[in-house]
């Protein structure tokens, strides 16, 4: 088998994988944990990039399946952030409760902050790597 095919075939099944773990999770704006990935967000990002590059322009529904999924990698946080998220949640849900420290509360908007421009970036690339595979088409 060709390196090129070895390369697709394990592409497809890092792109399964992780398409499987998609449809089980909610997206959520104060992240996700990066423990429950199937491959790194390096591998899954190039396999998006390899899958990408042999799909017709046609199969619209699919490139935009992939643009999602490249786009939501950035909601993928460490679990101590996930961790430091969940306590300041719970801080600000428990106002009475809560402690004077809002040292937790401020690093989660930092990481939720974090999260959106991951988001963002990420749109931004994928935007570009097909803009740029449109016009070495045309």
């Amino acid at each position: 088998m060709s390196e090129p095919q070895q390369q697709l075939e394990f592409s497809e099944k890092v792109i399964s994988a992780y398409g499987k773990l998609l449809s089980t999770m909610e997206p959520s704006f104060y992240g996700l944990p990066i423990s429950k990935l199937p491959y790194t967000i390096t591998e899954i990002k190039d396999a998006i990039y390899t899958i990408l590059n042999v799909i017709p322009d046609e199969d619209q529904k699919i490139i935009d399946s992939l643009t999602n999924a490249y786009m939501f990698l950035g909601q993928f946080i460490t679990d101590d952030e996930i961790l430091t998220v969940e306590q300041a949640l719970g801080n600000l849900k428990n106002v009475d409760k809560a402690s004077n420290d809002t040292k937790d509360i401020e690093q989660a908007g930092f990481i939720t902050s974090k999260i959106k421009l991951r988001m963002e970036n990420n749109l931004e690339e994928i935007q570009l790597f097909l803009s740029e595979k449109t016009s070495l088409i045309n």
